[in-house]
């Protein structure tokens, strides 16, 4: 028998209390509560009250007054249904769910996961691990070790698509360990046989072992004459609690340094791709910080985009694995009965 068969029961997931029972309350936290509720929910849904019959649990010491905790608790809600508007106002069909109109009852659409959709639930499982977020800690539900490991495996390949769309163009996952198996230095002129842009040689000193020296995707917009000053990006995929300490803005120039004795001549832009949902003022900094950002309210309509631009004939690598993903998120939401 698996673990989440047997006598059925609701998923409990942990209300942060410690986030939105404050002045200052975190609503892209609260309107993942309410998402993931509505995904493990047997019926698919949550409610807004959810909200506020969770908040009740263990704040009698935490208000000064009885009016102050009506405040927060409406508080709460008004700004998880904004955050939620805003959400499917960004990713339109890739949002898997719908708010009600009177913003009540959230329901959870994805039964028939598009790409776009299954990225979009992966973003939001990784964005509540342990490291990261309480939430999803000690339920049934929550991924194995293994598990963990694909989710990632599964976001590298989800960003490379969605850097393929961002720049309209080739993209490649050379974040360790490779989807083909390949070593740095294969990969590396593998790519570079494409650009036609340098000459690539190990400068002395530099790392014997080279995984991916911090760059995970590279994407490109070629040019029909095959010359440089192409649109060239190149990503750094972060998923864990320390992500906004791995940027690469600034590292093209160690980079090209370490590995190319003629070095390219077209520029790298940057980016950081993340799973996580950020507050507009956080992800003004987070640009300011990193350079250009895609986050979950980015990444799923961008890997939507991919599937046509795949569809066409773009080389996507590793796009095939996706259906692997999708399969697993299907998988996964059976688990919303779970073994008492």
């Amino acid at each position: 028998m698996l673990p989440w068969e047997g006598i059925k029961v609701a998923v409990e997931l942990y209300f942060p209390h410690d986030q939105l029972g404050s002045k200052n309350p975190d609503f892209d936290l609260a309107a993942d509560y309410m998402e993931l509720t509505a995904f493990f929910d047997d019926q698919a849904r949550s409610f807004t009250k959810d909200l506020i019959n969770a908040s009740e649990i263990g704040a009698e010491n935490d208000y000064s007054d009885v009016n102050e905790e009506m405040i927060n608790r409406e508080e709460i809600v008004s700004g998880a249904v904004k955050r939620m508007e805003k959400r499917r106002h960004a990713l339109g069909d890739s949002w898997p769910f719908v708010l009600d109109e009177n913003g009540d009852m959230l329901s959870f659409t994805g039964q028939d996961l598009s790409c776009g959709q299954t990225a979009y639930v992966l973003s939001l499982v990784l964005s509540h691990l342990r490291s990261v977020s309480e939430i999803l800690s000690g339920s049934a539900v929550y991924p194995t070790e293994q598990e963990t490991a694909n989710l990632r495996k599964y976001f590298q390949y989800f960003a490379t698509a969605a850097l393929a769309a961002e720049v309209r163009g080739q993209a490649w996952s050379f974040g360790y360990p490779r989807p083909d198996g390949t070593s740095f230095h294969t990969k590396l002129k593998q790519i570079w046989n494409v650009f036609n842009d340098g000459v690539i040689q190990t400068a002395p000193g530099a790392p014997n072992r080279p995984k991916d020296d911090q760059i995970d995707i590279f994407a490109a917009r070629l040019h029909c004459d095959g010359l440089p000053g192409f649109l060239l990006a190149a990503a750094q995929v972060a998923t864990g609690e320390k992500w906004k300490d791995k940027s690469i803005r600034g590292h093209p120039l160690v980079f090209h340094k370490r590995w190319f004795s003629q070095q390219p001549v077209t520029d790298m832009i940057c980016y950081h791709i993340i799973p996580f949902a950020r507050s507009d003022d956080d992800f003004r900094d987070d640009c300011r910080v990193l350079g250009n950002v895609l986050h979950r309210i980015r990444v799923p309509r961008r890997v939507a985009e991919a599937e046509e631009l795949y569809r066409q004939g773009l080389a996507i690598e590793a796009f095939d694995q996706l259906t692997a993903a999708a399969d697993w998120i299907r998988a996964y939401a059976t688990r919303r009965a779970v073994a008492a």
